[in-house]
């Protein structure tokens, strides 16, 4: 990622993106940033209306979700909110994980697998999650 937040999408991912409809980009809980395709974002909102859950924690969870696109050359640019929320700097990564795509500062990836290393019941809540 360049010093403006610049940074090129994986040629997979670019193509899904190039051909979405209203894709969004969201924060995680977890330190990362979640890009959705509308139709998998609207899932995700239905979802949220089904759990019995607070309407703060619902906000929390869905805050604000930011229009994305992509300029000629491909590449995302991502706001600086954005990226102080998952503390993104030069050395970032995208994983695809079921119905969106996370984008993570490497670090901060790689310390949150360390900490998570073995912890069953923290893997089962996150998959849980993403289920969701």
């Amino acid at each position: 990622m360049d010093e403006k937040g610049r940074t090129s999408l994986p040629k997979d991912f670019r193509s899904i993106i190039a051909q979405a409809e209203r894709p969004a980009i969201l924060t995680a809980k977890n330190g990362y940033l979640a890009i959705y395709l509308h139709a998998d974002f609207e899932r995700l909102l239905d979802s949220f209306r089904d759990l019995q859950i607070s309407s703060r924690e619902r906000l929390e969870r869905l805050h604000a979700p930011h229009p994305l696109s992509l300029d000629k050359q491909g590449r995302l640019l991502i706001p600086p909110t954005l990226r102080r929320h998952a503390g993104l700097e030069r050395e970032i990564m995208f994983l695809g994980v079921n119905d969106r795509i996370e984008i993570w500062d490497r670090a901060r990836y790689a310390a949150e697998m360390q900490a998570t290393s073995g912890d069953y019941d923290y893997h089962a809540g996150n998959l849980r999650d993403r289920a969701q």
